[in-house]
């Protein structure tokens, strides 16, 4: 079965043969393709007797329509007619992806990103990049960060023209900058340490050099300036220079003088919504701002400026229609912006990401909200790696077409894709979630990063788990993942060679690969997340047939399982992102496999009588979170790695304003 384009001017041709190469497909004969454009608000496609119909609002709906076309060929086969119809929910509907915490994603990997975009017809992309974008004059801005660099940056944005998706600019222009301003020659620019200084001028010529910068790289005309969670700022340099001034009032001025930036370049700028919201809030928090707070009596954007309402907590469609309505009160510029949950711990949290975006999404369609991002940040140095994310992904591509979607729509997207079994991959929401059930009070928790880089002599996490064990449930998930097995046609294609000129098409080798990662982080956690507490246990009861056990048999055994795990994550980040930021990973895989071989020095020195006692087996271990107890106690909240490695400090971390 191969492919040919009747194209009827809508410049899909390249898309076409980038779409269907890398699926082995030749697309100089076979089956007749017709694409054309069509009204606004629908997709539609028909095939009979070798010959198929599609139709679209927009370039990347006609790709999402061809490739439904194909799945329901591979499904069914040539033989029968078909035709199907789709209602467009959202006008634009897309991606961020986090390139400011260490991993920024590499150009192949990030064109295998549109694609996969294209495919399910997601029309808008953000990279977001703090400093991760080269500027010129600034040369510490991103130095050493893997920046991207202007050719890079043209060259993706023309390829994402290729499906049509347009591809957003999305940078900070006042907080969020900690990475440049901790330079010495870029301290000059900051009121505190992660913002810039309002109202200087030399920071509006740094500026304005990076708003121009992405204005000559970027095709589109819409910028994201980012301005979110500014929590200190005017209390720096900024408070010594003017004295106290009101954050509200601080905004404004910056407000002002970036929009002339913006309207200088030919610019619509977008802004995050929270710091509007937070001075109706008496704790300055974001999600607690009463639903009848009258939005008009604070600031309000300027005319121009859309407003980004940035949300990945609740599970109450109910809330989200409320702050959208609020939002609205601002302005009739509103985009939403939800969650993949890529950011908690080594693991998505798939649940949580599925249970924000339902109510999320359900909510903006209820309140036709015409625009939508799922966001995909990587906290703590993007631990997991980012094309994990897919599932969450598709599940916000699908609340874009047609009715609500049922989880089977999501499921044949994905395998199609992948070739991959989506109950497989659903296991990977296992990791830090042991229940099924999804509050808004145990989103974000992570207990197997914490079971996982906790110090096996001082564990810092052991007192939360209240000496439960959880060898055996990770033992069992790390079957399952082995057990796993391909799934369809697709999972033919993915073992075949067959595709694109690399031999192996991107998603398909990508999602085998992450499979392959977690079975080997489950086989650790197996042997892992008891570590601590049988030390323990076996120190205090003079156990020392299970010390020796330990120090020559398990703990050997850990660090050959630390290292697998360390050189698969490698290989996916090398495959998803630059070299750079790949380091602080590296760092914490060796620091554990360290820990580990001290662990067992240390246990071999007390049965041969070097050493008398092992005191740091004697030390209370508190819970992190002591008002999580019970069946609760996995639920208390996120620790980052720097909270569960040591109680001690790892670095001097004083810091001259």
């Amino acid at each position: 079965m191969d492919f040919q384009l009747i194209e009827d001017g809508c410049g899909c041709a390249e898309g076409f043969r980038e779409l269907l190469g890398e699926r082995g497909y030749d697309c100089r004969g076979g089956i007749l393709v017709h694409m054309s454009v069509g009204e606004a608000g629908e997709i539609t496609g028909s095939y009979r007797d070798g010959c198929a119909r599609l139709c679209a609002p927009g370039r990347t709906f006609l790709f999402r329509a061809l490739m439904t076309l194909v799945m329901r060929l591979e499904r069914d086969g040539e033989g029968a007619p078909f035709a199907w119809t789709e209602r467009v929910a959202f006008d634009r509907n897309g991606c961020m992806i986090d390139c400011s915490r260490n991993a920024v994603m590499d150009l192949s990997a990030a064109k295998a990103w549109m694609r996969m975009q294209a495919a399910v017809g997601m029309n808008t992309m953000m990279l977001y990049t703090e400093d991760t974008y080269e500027v010129p004059g600034y040369p510490y801005f991103g130095a050493l960060r893997g920046r991207y660099t202007r050719e890079e940056l043209i060259e993706l944005d023309r390829y994402a023209q290729v499906f049509g998706i347009e591809l957003i600019p999305c940078i900070q222009s006042l907080g969020h900058l900690q990475q440049p301003l901790g330079w010495p020659a870029m301290r000059r620019l900051r009121d505190t340490s992660d913002i810039v200084m309002v109202g200087d001028k030399e920071v509006y010529t740094f500026l304005r050099a990076c708003i121009h910068q992405v204005s000559e790289c970027f095709s589109t005309r819409r910028v994201h300036l980012g301005m979110d969670e500014a929590w200190t700022l005017g209390l720096g340099q900024y408070l010594i220079r003017n004295g106290y001034t009101p954050k509200r009032a601080i905004i404004r001025q910056h407000m002002e003088r970036v929009m002339e930036i913006c309207r200088e370049e030919g610019l619509e700028p977008m802004i995050w919504s929270d710091m509007y919201f937070r001075v109706h809030s008496e704790t300055e928090e974001y999600y607690n701002v009463p639903f009848d707070a009258d939005m008009q009596s604070g600031e309000r954007p300027p005319e121009g400026m859309t407003l980004v309402y940035w949300d990945y907590y609740h599970t109450d469609e109910t809330f989200y229609r409320n702050y959208l309505r609020m939002h609205r009160e601002l302005t009739d510029r509103v985009i939403f912006a939800g969650g993949a949950w890529t950011w908690s711990g080594l693991a998505p949290d798939l649940g949580a990401a599925r249970a924000v975006t339902a109510a999320a999404l359900g909510a903006c369609r209820a309140e036709q909200v015409r625009e939508v991002v799922c966001t995909l940040w990587g906290d703590d140095g993007t631990e997991t790696p980012v094309f994990s994310a897919l599932g969450p992904v598709l599940l916000a591509a699908e609340y874009g077409f047609g009715e609500i979607p049922e989880e089977s729509r999501v499921r044949e997207k994905f395998e199609f894709l992948t070739g991959c079994s989506y109950d497989a991959y659903c296991l990977l929401g296992a990791f830090d979630r042991m229940e099924a059930e999804v509050t808004e009070q145990n989103i974000g928790v992570n207990p197997s990063k914490c079971l996982f880089f906790e110090d096996p002599m001082l564990g810092r996490y052991d007192g939360q788990t209240e000496g439960v064990r959880y060898g055996a449930y990770y033992r069992k998930l790390g079957e399952q993942l082995a057990a796993a097995a391909p799934a369809g046609r697709g999972a033919e294609f993915a073992h075949s060679g067959a595709g694109n000129a690399c031999g192996d098409p991107f998603w398909a080798a990508e999602m085998r690969r992450i499979l392959d990662f977690y079975r080997a982080y489950a086989e650790t956690l197996s042997q892992k997340a008891d570590l601590g507490l049988t030390l323990v246990q076996s120190y205090e009861s003079g156990d020392r047939e299970t010390l020796k056990c330990l120090a020559q048999t398990v703990l050997p055994k850990l660090r050959v399982q630390v290292e697998q795990c360390r050189r698969l994550r490698r290989e996916l980040w090398l495959r998803e992102a630059k070299v750079c930021g790949w380091e602080i990973l590296d760092m914490r895989y060796h620091a554990l496999e360290g820990r580990l071989a001290s662990a067992a020095e240390r246990v071999e020195d007390y049965l041969s009588g070097r050493v008398a006692e092992l005191p740091e087996l004697t030390e209370a271990r508190p819970a992190i979170f002591p008002d999580a107890v019970g069946e609760k106690r996995l639920e208390g909240g996120y620790v980052s790695w720097i909270n569960v490695v040591s109680a001690s400090p790892l670095a001097w971390s004083w810091m001259p304003q």
